[in-house]
């Protein structure tokens, strides 16, 4: 602690290499797996020599979940940022446009390269990290899902959608606006521009509004 009990500024020295280190790591973590990734090679790659890296950072077990830990967060943090943009009140003035444009905002970040690594890093690691594709699911794509039911739930209940079963529909909201192209990603990295990510969303919206947007809004939208 500093004077008056204020809490010291971290070093810039430290905060830079910090910064190196997990950039490094996430970089040489996702392109070549937890077995196929060294300290050394982290190390090297931040600058760093391999005493000063285990001095702060343990051991590779650690900085991995570290890794994972900050995608989870950055995911997280979408998922909650959902629950302001589909409430209600935001969304009333006109329903459709709104899950428009949430559902291509959420299929980018579902879409985002360094997501689309991390799946299929979690996928090659299951039998290392057995826990860790569940944590993942639960907090990231399970979060999402679950905001959006409670979303589409709510929605209904105010008349601007039709919906019977909230998870169900949520998890069609989904697919419908990016569950091709992730299949296509994790399984051959084939990877869309974000102009067609954001299009066959728009289509996925459009196809889920067919089937779940209220008479009177879709009334609305013909006259």
């Amino acid at each position: 602690m500093g004077a008056m009990g204020k809490p010291r500024a971290e070093d810039p020295r430290v905060v830079r290499t910090r910064a190196a280190v997990f950039e490094a790591a996430r970089e040489l973590f996702l392109e070549h797996g937890y077995s196929g990734t060294t300290m050394e090679q982290i190390a090297a790659a931040a600058g760093l020599t391999k005493r000063t890296l285990y001095n702060n950072y343990g051991d590779k077990h650690a900085l991995f979940t570290r890794i994972i830990a900050d995608v989870l967060a950055y995911v997280e943090r979408f998922a909650r940022g959902l629950d302001a943009e589909l409430s209600v009140e935001a969304v009333a003035p006109n329903v459709r446009d709104a899950l428009e444009a949430v559902g291509g905002r959420l299929a980018l970040v579902i879409l985002r390269p360094e997501v689309i690594a991390l799946r299929r890093l979690l996928i090659g690691e299951s039998r290392t990290f057995p826990g860790l594709a569940a944590e993942y699911f639960e907090r990231a794509p399970g979060q999402v899902l679950r905001s959006l039911a409670a979303a589409f739930a709510n929605m209904s209940r105010h008349g601007l959608l039709r919906v019977a079963d909230p998870t169900r529909t949520a998890a069609q909201f989904a697919y419908l606006i990016a569950g091709e192209f992730l299949d296509r990603a994790i399984m051959i990295e084939d990877l869309p521009s974000q102009q067609q990510i954001v299009a066959c969303a728009k289509e996925g919206v459009q196809t889920f509004w067919a089937r779940y947007g209220s008479q009177a809004h879709h009334n609305s939208r013909s006259r």
